[in-house]
């Protein structure tokens, strides 16, 4: 059986030109575009205040909240431990975790729903800025 495939939605997009996204292409194959039901965010990083921002998704019980990006095959078997580690959610880092891998649906384009796993934002959000369209790179297109 094949392992759960990654939902990106941000620094791991192509646009975003990050070298993690680098990995994720020489390590996985797309599948496609979709959403999942949550409301996406531009986080201020707390490292680096003012100078450095990221997206964060948040669930949502509103279906009409949707955030938006491709789904992904992982082929390399180290990716996986290599994105906790860049997501801070590894066990190198102390708890509560920024970001926590979950099991989401994701409705893609083509009119399929399958499982996905995705990094969820956890922490409070009511000083980000939300991002009504879902798309991280329109709201922040010189993200890297």
């Amino acid at each position: 059986m094949a392992a759960t495939p990654l939902f990106i939605y941000g620094t791991l997009l192509a646009v975003a030109r990050h070298p993690m996204g680098d990995a994720l292409r020489a390590g996985g194959h797309r599948i496609g575009s979709g959403s999942i039901q949550a409301r996406l965010y531009v986080i201020d990083d707390p490292d680096a205040p003012g100078e450095n921002f990221y997206p964060g998704a948040v669930p949502s019980a509103d279906p009409r909240d949707r955030v938006f990006g491709e789904v992904w095959d992982i082929t390399a078997p180290d990716l996986w431990a290599r994105f906790d580690a860049f997501e801070a959610c590894s066990a190198d880092w102390p708890e509560p975790h920024e970001f926590m891998l979950r099991t989401i649906d994701v409705a893609l384009n083509d009119g399929q729903v399958l499982q996905a796993r995705s990094y969820l934002y956890t922490w409070d959000v009511t000083t980000a800025r939300h991002i009504p369209d879902g798309r991280f790179t329109e709201a922040s297109p010189d993200v890297r």
